[in-house]
């Protein structure tokens, strides 16, 4: 077992000290010693309680909400009231923090595409003040770090200032030690570029050299399997024989199976990444986790890789999109969701025909229900009205609540008009079936109103427009009616 193959998790700083001594693996230019100054961990990350932060809100009202308790906290808070004003005050004023609440979507975006695109302000922390998802959606993906609910708090609003200090005082943390290895060789520099997690460097013959200890936890690796020398093809065949990898959910081998022509296709595959790596890459692995490996070739020949568990970031990125795009009461589709489906149908039928209906629904009478009995029972019904939905459609057509009490129904596959009419039946009557909460019995009737027909030239929002109007016409006529458009 190499000495480099330590026992407690190295830095990466410790690891590349020993990779310049050994000069039969790696020889420099520099003869300069590596040194560094230690510090504690404690030292190290040890972050300020308070700090400076900038609030870009174009209204008063707006900044109100953030200026006392800001600093009734004790932060140094600067306000600009644009895009440019912020880049401006970036330029000569070093921030901690950005709170970004402006109200104007475009503008919104604007800021973080700016800032996340300069790397001089890309490592500050950019925290979005919005209630809205779609908005808050938008702002993650761009490359916002977190969002925080214009109302929260003071308690809560200091929690979260801390945390992103923290994470601020561990950025710059990193920053600097990157630079500091920077200006020294260009192997430390090819090294401490990659994400200090699972860490492990290949020869040029493709043969282990070293590893740490998160790496052989990651694979759950014995001493005796990643023995110096071994290869990176056998340490691929030893996890997928161990049932490591996740592959359509394929059982682990035992050990005396031969390998088939499935692991050759999947070899084969892998092999292509490690050899020519040109972005990261997930390992999905059988327990669950996700893991992205970093890969970079060295002049020298051989391999530097970096293995970084983010199976909670792509969690909360997957929270981030379910919340953007599905009501939170019932667990239906949202608006946004509801029009994407739309768009892909519509796109669809440009190449081929297709037969599909829009359904909105109207609750009748569900204002009297939540006024006699409560939001509690209001909430109760909505929930009901959906799982009855569900009860009456296909698992291939869409049900999205709109908000308030309506419904739109996307249905897949419709035969003809009358197949259609009993569908709308079918949904009416199991929505007029009294709902029981507690000891109270409710009844609500359903204005139904559907567009059946060519959608040549057609939007997602005039779809959607055109069966509101057929389902207005239908509570005109009576309430608990139907009409299909066109008649």
């Amino acid at each position: 077992m190499s000495e480099l193959m330590l026992s407690k998790k190295p830095s990466v700083f410790k690891i590349l000290d020993k990779l310049l001594q050994d000069k039969n693996y790696f020889s420099c230019s520099n003869n300069k010693p590596f040194s560094r100054q230690k510090k504690s961990s404690h030292e190290v990350f040890e972050a300020p309680s308070t700090g400076k932060i900038l609030l870009v809100s174009e209204s008063k009202s707006d900044q109100d909400l953030f200026v006392f308790p800001l600093k009734q906290l004790g932060h140094e808070l600067f306000i600009v009231t644009t895009p440019q004003e912020a880049l401006h005050l970036l330029s000569y004023k070093a921030i901690d923090i950005i709170i970004n609440y402006l109200q104007e979507p475009v503008q919104q975006l604007e800021l973080i595409k700016s800032l996340k695109s300069q790397s001089q302000y890309a490592h500050i922390p950019l925290l979005i003040a919005s209630s809205l998802q779609e908005q808050i959606s938008q702002s993650l993906t761009l490359g916002a770090e977190d969002f925080i609910l214009p109302n929260l708090d003071s308690q809560s609003l200091d929690l979260r200032l801390k945390i992103w200090l923290k994470h601020k005082v561990y950025t710059t943390f990193q920053i600097d030690n990157l630079l500091e290895v920077k200006n020294r060789l260009s192997l430390l520099k090819k090294a401490v570029e990659c994400v200090d997690e699972g860490f492990a460097i290949f020869d040029h013959c493709d043969q282990l050299v070293l590893c740490n200890e998160s790496f052989r936890n990651i694979y759950k690796l014995e001493d005796m399997e990643i023995i110096e020398g071994n290869s990176y093809q056998h340490l691929l065949e030893t996890n997928y024989k161990r049932g490591v990898y996740l592959l359509n959910s394929r059982r682990a081998l035992k050990q005396d199976i031969l390998l088939d022509h499935k692991y050759q296709a999947w070899l084969s595959k892998r092999l292509k990444f490690h050899n020519t790596p040109r972005k990261p890459y997930i390992d999905k692995l059988s327990n669950g986790r996700f893991i992205e490996i970093t890969e970079k070739k060295m002049a020298e020949g051989g391999t530097i890789a970096i293995y970084k568990d983010v199976t909670e970031q792509l969690q909360y990125e997957n929270q981030i999109q379910y919340l953007a795009t599905h009501d939170i009461l019932t667990g239906l589709a949202n608006r946004v969701l509801f029009k994407k489906a739309l768009e892909g149908v519509l796109h669809k039928a440009q190449k081929k025909p297709l037969k599909f209906a829009v359904i909105y629904i109207d609750l009748d009478g569900f204002k009297s229900i939540n006024d006699t009995f409560g939001h509690v029972y209001g909430d109760h019904l909505l929930i009901e009205v959906g799982k009855r939905l569900q009860h009456c459609l296909r698992k291939s057509d869409l049900i999205a609540r709109l908000g308030g009490d309506e419904f739109s129904i996307l249905t897949k596959k419709v035969k003809n008009r009358h197949t259609l009419e009993n569908l709308i039946i079918r949904i009416k009557e199991s929505i007029c079936v009294p709902i029981k909460h507690g000891s109270k019995k409710m009844e609500i009737g359903a204005s139904i109103g559907a567009f059946f027909g060519s959608v040549e030239g057609l939007t997602p929002t005039s779809l959607m427009l055109a069966a509101d109007k057929a389902m207005y016409e239908a509570k005109r006529s009576g309430r608990n009616n139907y009409r299909i458009t066109p008649s």
